[in-house]
């Protein structure tokens, strides 16, 4: 409940802070910087303000505005977040469970330029080009489809069989006034589904690249089956390739690679406020764990090496029973943060996961379709989470209080 006095959740009262430092060059959405093409943090911050509003909300924990350096040292928001000892002991109860990508990090533009890369080592007759930032804006569209990074590698090929390049060259030479506002393209209109007016000019310009897109989006599972058919494609081999291509670009150029890996804002800091307080947090992704270990390393996050699950460790559902499974977490309460609604309707459908609050993060690689589903309620057991939500709620360490009725904040 909001007060005059701050945000009131179960018996825990956060006080009302207007912040008195800004920073007008970092994104509301990821920060960091970005050494990944056209995506710029100032373009999407701008973009942000003058299109959506403050991403803020008056009420706000203490210490925001404060800042530190990522491990590579890039900068990053540091929010010292204060609480009380019933605070913690409610904390102590939790057992907190967070996807990566898509809700801890922005990695789209990381996973897209390797993909790149090892498409060209694949084929390298393949119209590719010299740079990857054609690709980069496609690649962010069709994102909320991806399940595991190989598969970017094959969405490049599709693209660049579409002739992407050529469609983003024709689209470069045309008179100012008859392209799509490509800046107006970053943060969450991205996210939109291919018929709102931006990601439309976005398929419009790219011809049948564009179309490709929207298929993707539409029947990826199909698409994805049908080619690795067709090109004879092991996945166990286009697995670790992909790795490997990362590990080459982590040895030759770390600081592009962190670069290209941006934290939502927020995020991290609630998950290392939510370890201080006692509460048992875990990473369970697609990625591979390696890779999702640097960035949390470098998120400042310092999570005990049993508590990340990736790609090696199977599926999320199983992740999760065996989790649930544990003696030492019987009674606590279990909340799964993920951006992907696919994920969670399969969590939401397994009876021996019924114990698991769901939270569809909605500041990832989700369509505003998957929004305003959860948002309406039609989803049992499903919930809708954003990241003031996130500071205010999940940092007060009571997020059994959310309630999908009180998730209802408009995202533009």
């Amino acid at each position: 409940m909001m007060t005059m006095d701050g945000l009131q959740i179960g018996r825990i009262q956060i006080p009302a802070v207007i912040p008195t430092v800004t920073d007008s060059s970092r994104s509301g959405r990821a920060y960091g910087s970005s050494d990944c093409g056209l995506w710029s943090l100032q373009t999407r911050h701008t973009l942000k303000l003058k299109r959506f509003g403050s991403f803020w909300p008056a009420t706000l924990v203490t210490g925001l505005g404060t800042r530190q350096l990522r491990r590579s040292g890039r900068p990053r928001r540091r929010n010292p977040l204060y609480a009380s000892s019933s605070e913690a002991g409610e904390a102590s109860n939790l057992v907190m469970c967070f996807d990566f990508d898509g809700v801890v990090c922005d990695s789209v533009n990381e996973s897209s330029t390797a993909a790149w890369k090892h498409a060209k080592e694949l084929w390298p007759s393949l119209a590719l080009g010299d740079s990857p930032e054609p690709f980069l804006e496609p690649m962010r569209l069709v994102r909320p489809v991806v399940e595991t990074g190989w598969e970017n590698t094959l969405i490049i090929r599709i693209l660049a069989e579409a002739d992407l390049v050529e469609a983003s060259q024709r689209f470069q030479k045309r008179p100012a006034k008859r392209r799509a506002n490509v800046a107006s393209l970053g943060g969450p209109s991205l996210l939109d589904e291919p018929e709102s007016s931006s990601s439309a000019e976005l398929i419009d310009n790219l011809g049948i690249a564009g179309l490709m897109c929207k298929n993707i989006l539409g029947s990826w599972e199909r698409i994805r089956d049908q080619k690795i058919a067709e090109l004879q494609l092991d996945v166990e081999e286009l697995i670790k390739g992909f790795g490997d291509v990362r590990d080459r670009w982590m040895a030759q150029d770390l600081k592009s690679w962190f670069g290209c890996n941006m934290a939502y804002d927020i995020v991290p800091d609630v998950m290392v406020e939510m370890l201080s307080r006692g509460a048992q947090v875990f990473v369970i992704t697609t990625k591979q764990k390696r890779f999702a270990k640097a960035l949390l390393e470098d998120f400042g996050v310092e999570l005990p090496e049993a508590n990340l699950f990736a790609l090696e460790d199977g599926p999320k559902t199983k992740v999760l029973k065996s989790l649930l499974a544990k003696s030492e977490y019987e009674g606590k309460e279990f909340h799964f943060i993920e951006d992907k609604l696919g994920t969670l309707r399969k969590v939401a459908k397994d009876p021996e996961l019924n114990a698991v609050q769901l939270h569809l993060a909605s500041w990832g690689y989700c369509t505003q379709k998957d929004i305003d589903v959860v948002k309406a309620g039609l989803l049992e057991g499903i919930s809708l989470l954003n990241q003031p939500e996130m500071e205010a709620s999940l940092a007060a360490g009571v997020p059994s209080e959310l309630q999908p009725q009180s998730h209802h904040f408009e995202r533009r």
